[in-house]
C-alpha cells in the first residue's frame, strides 16, 4: 500500500493538513465551493437491549462527529472543503423498520443531499437499493449485501465484509479444498426468509453439490418475522435417518438456538456432528453464536462447542498469545480519545469484558477514510459521479484489524483474505465473551492464518 504523501492514508494520523483548492466552485447537489454534505444512517442498537441482543459500542454517532470535527478543524476539509455531516437514526427492533430505513434514504438524498451515506450498526433490505440504485448515491456500510444488491449498485455500494453468496460459496470451497468433506454426510437446513433460502441454495448447497459433497438433507425452515421454527421436529429427523455427521448453521440469531436445542432432544450428542457456518446471519460474532448457549441451553452449547467458521475478520485474535494492536485500529482510537467531547478514550484492552467499543471506533474510522480518500483523489471540483469513480477505484485500503482489504470496479467488497475461527463453550482462552449464566463465557477465535479469497 503506497501511502506516500496522501492527506488521508498515513498510518500515524487520521488526516494531515493540505492546502485547499483553488477556483473552487459549486458541482453537484450536496457539493458546493466550501463543503460536501455526508449522512451517517445510525441503528438505534441501544433498543436491543430489550431482546437480550445489546452490546456496548460506545457512542458512534460522537465518533462520526469527532472525526469529522478533526477533518474540519484540523486538516482543512479536503481540499478546502468542510463536511457537513447529518446523522439519521431508525429503531431495528421497529416492525416497521424496514419503512424507516426507506424513508431515511430519502430524507439522506432528497433532503440533506447526502453526497455518500455511511453505516457501522446495520442496515439491509430495500432501502440499501433506494440508495444505490434508486438514487444513484454512495453507500459505505459494514452490513453483508447479497451479489445481487451489489451488482445493483454499479459500483456504488461498498461493503466491508464479503457479501452473502461469497460467505457461502467460500465456506464450501474452502472445505472441499481441505478435503474436510470427504465422505461426509451434509445437512443444511434454510430459511424461507426472502432472499436468504434462495442464496443458500445457490451459494451453498449447489457449490457443495457441483463440487461432489454429499448433501443429503437440504430442508427448509417456514419464518414467521424473525424466527424461523417451522419444520424443525421433522428437519432434525431427517438429520437423524440421513446419518448427518456434517451441519452447516444458516440460521439467524432467534432460530439457530432452538434448532441445535432439537437436536439435543432427539439424542444428538457432543462429537456427533461437525458444525460449519459463516457470517451468513452474523453467525461470525459473538453476540450472535453465544445465543446458542443462552437461548438453546447448555446442553445446546456444548454441541455446538467446537464448530468452525469461515469469516475475513480477525475476531478474538487479542485473545490468543503474542497478539499485539495494530498501526491502524491504534491510530483510529487514539484520535479519537484525543479529540472526543465526551472524553471516552477506547483501548484494546477494553474488549476483555466482552465490549466493542474499541471496534466500533476503528470501523467509523474506516468507513471515513475511505469516503474521504475518495473525495480527495476525485480533484479540486469534483461532481458526484467523480467521488463514486474515485470511491470504486481506491485500491488498497486500510481494514479493521488490517487484514488485506481493497477495492476496484466490479469488486467493492473489501476483504482479500479469508481464515477459519473456532467457536468454543465454555471458552479456554483469556478474555471469554460473557454470557449470563454459563460460567466460562464463550469465545471466537482464529485457527489459522489469513490465505487468499477463492475469488
Amino acid at each position: 500500500m503506497d501511502r506516500a504523501d496522501h492527506p488521508f492514508m498515513q498510518i500515524d494520523q487520521f488526516c494531515v493538513a493540505h492546502e485547499p483548492a483553488a477556483g473552487r466552485v459549486d458541482t453537484d447537489a450536496g457539493i458546493t465551493a466550501d463543503s460536501i454534505s455526508l449522512v451517517h444512517m445510525r441503528a438505534q442498537l441501544e433498543n436491543l437491549a430489550l431482546f437480550g441482543f445489546a452490546t456496548d459500542v460506545g457512542d458512534p454517532r460522537e465518533m462520526f462527529e469527532t472525526f469529522v470535527a478533526v477533518v474540519n478543524e484540523q486538516c482543512g476539509g479536503v481540499r478546502g472543503r468542510m463536511i457537513e455531516l447529518h446523522t439519521i437514526e431508525y429503531d431495528p427492533v421497529n416492525p416497521e423498520v424496514e419503512a424507516q430505513m426507506n424513508a431515511g434514504c430519502i430524507q439522506a438524498i432528497e433532503d440533506l443531499n447526502g453526497v455518500i451515506l455511511l453505516n457501522t450498526s446495520g442496515f439491509q433490505g430495500s432501502a440499501t437499493l433506494c440508495i444505490v440504485e434508486d438514487h444513484e448515491t454512495a453507500f459505505i456500510t459494514v452490513q453483508p449485501m447479497s451479489d445481487e444488491f451489489m451488482q445493483r449498485g454499479q459500483d456504488r455500494l461498498v461493503i466491508t465484509t464479503l457479501t452473502s453468496e461469497e460467505s457461502l460459496s467460500w465456506l464450501a470451497l474452502d472445505l472441499i479444498a481441505q478435503g474436510a468433506l470427504d465422505g461426509k454426510t451434509i445437512g443444511v437446513a434454510a430459511p424461507t426468509t426472502p432472499g436468504q433460502y434462495e442464496a443458500v441454495e445457490v451459494g451453498l448447497v449447489q457449490t457443495l453439490r457441483d463440487n461432489g459433497a454429499n448433501v443429503a438433507v437440504f430442508d427448509t425452515i417456514q419464518c414467521d418475522g424473525r424466527v424461523c421454527a417451522g419444520g424443525v421436529s421433522e428437519s432434525v429427523q431427517n438429520l437423524r435417518d440421513a446419518g448427518v455427521d456434517v451441519f452447516f448453521n444458516v440460521l439467524n440469531t432467534l432460530s439457530a438456538p432452538g434448532y441445535i436445542q432439537e437436536m439435543v432432544n432427539q439424542g444428538f450428542q457432543p462429537g456427533d456432528v461437525q458444525f460449519y457456518a459463516s457470517d451468513f446471519n452474523s453467525q461470525a460474532t459473538e453476540l450472535v453464536s453465544s445465543k446458542i448457549a443462552v437461548f438453546g441451553g447448555e446442553a445446546a452449547g456444548a454441541l455446538y462447542n467446537g464448530a468452525i467458521i469461515l469469516d475475513s475478520r480477525d475476531t478474538g485474535s487479542y485473545r490468543l498469545e503474542g497478539y499485539q494492536p495494530k498501526a491502524f485500529n491504534e491510530m483510529c482510537n487514539d484520535t479519537y480519545g484525543a479529540n472526543s467531547p465526551s472524553g471516552a478514550n477506547h483501548e484494546s484492552e477494553d474488549r476483555y469484558d466482552g465490549n466493542s467499543r474499541y471496534g466500533m471506533a476503528v470501523s467509523v474510522c474506516e468507513t471515513l477514510r475511505m469516503a474521504f480518500r475518495a473525495i480527495y483523489d476525485a480533484g479540486d471540483n469534483p461532481t458526484r459521479a467523480d467521488i463514486y469513480a474515485a470511491l470504486a477505484n481506491l485500491g488498497a485500503v486500510d481494514s479493521n484489524e488490517m487484514h488485506p482489504a481493497s477495492i476496484r470496479p466490479g469488486k467493492t467488497r473489501l476483504p482479500d483474505v479469508i481464515h477459519n475461527l473456532r467457536f468454543e463453550v465454555p471458552c479456554t482462552k483469556p478474555y471469554p465473551f460473557p454470557v449470563d449464566g454459563l460460567e466460562g463465557g464463550v469465545c471466537l477465535y482464529p485457527i489459522n492464518e489469513y490465505r487468499p479469497t477463492p475469488g
